[in-house]
């Protein structure tokens, strides 16, 4: 049995209306990872640019390379609950493919009913380990933010005591 909203799980439909949404504009490494997010179908190459994304995000702001403000964060964090809040759905939703369909006994159900369950989960290119690798990499990115935006605090409250101390410096 197919789900009524199967249609709008396959369509894409859970990440919004294509160009729906506009990552911020440069080459920021925020704006590359989610470019990799929102490019269209779930394939290996792109599960493979999220999972990498996420992972290349959250090792700049490990080593303070990258930082984000709060407005910054909350923009990513959005699309990242975005998508991770829909992937439970999609996720079992998908699961049905992975479960040979009763779909009669000719040769010709019998092979959609396989071919179905080949291309949720039967083998490392398929829907499932690409869904879970993009899921891993949104996880990965949404880390990253956290630790981003501590890091944008960081500096602010540096250059803060700075200006403070140089002020001291010009009053005294």
């Amino acid at each position: 049995m197919v789900p009524d909203d199967w249609e709008g799980v396959m369509g894409g439909s859970q990440f919004g209306a294509p160009g729906s949404f506009t990552p911020p504009a440069g080459g920021d490494a925020g704006s590359n990872f989610l470019s990799g997010l929102l490019t269209g179908p779930v394939d290996t190459a792109a599960a493979e640019k999220v999972s990498t994304g996420g992972s290349h995000l959250k090792s700049l702001a490990e080593n303070g390379q990258f930082a984000v403000n709060e407005e910054g964060f909350q923009a990513y964090i959005k699309a990242c609950d975005f998508f991770l809040d829909g992937f439970t759905t999609l996720i079992v939703n998908v699961n049905t493919l992975a479960n040979p369909a009763q779909m009669g006994g000719s040769d010709y159900a019998k092979a959609i009913a396989s071919f179905n369950v080949q291309v949720a989960n039967g083998d490392p290119e398929s829907l499932i380990p690409n869904l879970e690798k993009m899921r891993d990499g949104v996880e990965q990115a949404r880390e990253a933010m956290v630790i981003a935006r501590k890091n944008y605090r960081e500096t602010e409250d540096a250059h803060s005591m700075t200006f403070a101390k140089l002020n001291e410096g010009l009053q005294g």
